[in-house]
């Protein structure tokens, strides 16, 4: 007869080893939030540095990390287009840059390398060891810094609308431009929908709402990336990148001019390089369909 103390303790040690020996958390894919549903999918995570980054999280939890990295005045919302064309069989976050959608805006401290230091602070809040990188201008600066100085932690970079410095007449346009800016902006003002003019129709329920939060930026951001910028040349950082590279361009960019892509041409030679004849700053809002695939077929490579 077996007594039911020793039963009592079988049973305890059945449930040690139950708990010692725990199936692995279940994958899950998480969908790309509607238009309407996008500030409710932010998430917020504090770093070390006491930085506040917000991001979405979509798609494969077990697949491969992608970040991506959104311009000046934008936020995660800037890849809700081009996410679709993306998720298959990655883990995508897609960041809020200080300053920007839900994260945090200091008074100071806009360049590409601050927000590249809050990149790689917010890798290691995530436990991310390793990511391919999806930058858009201001957001392509920073991948870039980020892959010269940590070239074991990306894996594949990809740089849209970008450029080794600001040309001297889109610094200009800027500066006669972003000091001036009233506390609160019309989102329909002249400057933001100038500041927001694409070439090709882009989805309305996309950019009306994206252009609102653009003008809710705070004036510190504004002026902080802009003085940011303005010292910002990562050319003698370029030979520092050992990921393979993909630079995405339109030559309708009002902002980034054929000069810029001649000069990352010089110090990226190994790049590989799509231009886009009709298509301005934005064309991964302008043609998503066409640039996704693109984007994913390079990171798949």
């Amino acid at each position: 007869m077996i007594r039911p103390s020793r039963i009592a303790a079988a049973v305890l040690v059945a449930a040690s080893l139950s708990a010692s020996f725990s199936a692995p958390a279940l994958a899950e894919v998480l969908p790309v939030p509607s238009q309407e549903g996008w500030n409710a999918a932010r998430q917020t995570v504090t770093l070390k540095s006491g930085q506040t980054i917000g991001f979405v999280e979509m798609g494969d939890t077990a697949g491969a990390p992608l970040i991506l990295i959104h311009g000046y005045t934008d936020n995660s919302r800037s890849w809700s287009l081009l996410a679709p064309e993306l998720i298959a069989g990655r883990h995508i976050y897609a960041i809020d840059l200080r300053g920007h959608g839900k994260s945090s805006a200091p008074e100071c401290c806009y360049t590409p390398l601050d927000l590249a230091s809050d990149l790689d602070g917010f890798m290691q809040a995530k436990d991310i060891a390793k990511a391919d990188v999806v930058g858009h201008s201001l957001g392509s600066m920073t991948g870039a810094v980020f892959a010269a100085l940590h070239p074991e932690k990306v894996d594949r970079l990809v740089l849209i609308s970008s450029a080794l410095a600001v040309p001297q007449a889109s610094a200009d346009w800027l500066w006669e431009n972003v000091p001036t800016l009233p506390e609160t902006i019309d989102p329909n003002s002249q400057f933001m929908l100038d500041w927001y003019w694409n070439p090709t129709p882009v989805a309305v329920d996309f950019i009306d709402r994206e252009r609102a939060e653009s003008a809710a930026t705070p004036r510190q951001t504004w002026q902080g990336v802009l003085e940011g910028l303005s010292a910002t040349d990562w050319s003698p950082l370029a030979a520092r990148i050992k990921a393979p590279v993909l630079i995405i361009w339109g030559a309708q960019d009002g902002l980034f001019d054929a000069a810029t892509q001649d000069r990352l041409k010089a110090v990226l030679p190994q790049a590989k390089h799509e231009t886009y004849a009709e298509n301005g700053h934005n064309m991964f809002w302008e043609i998503p369909e066409t640039v996704g695939p693109v984007i994913a077929g390079f990171l798949a490579d």
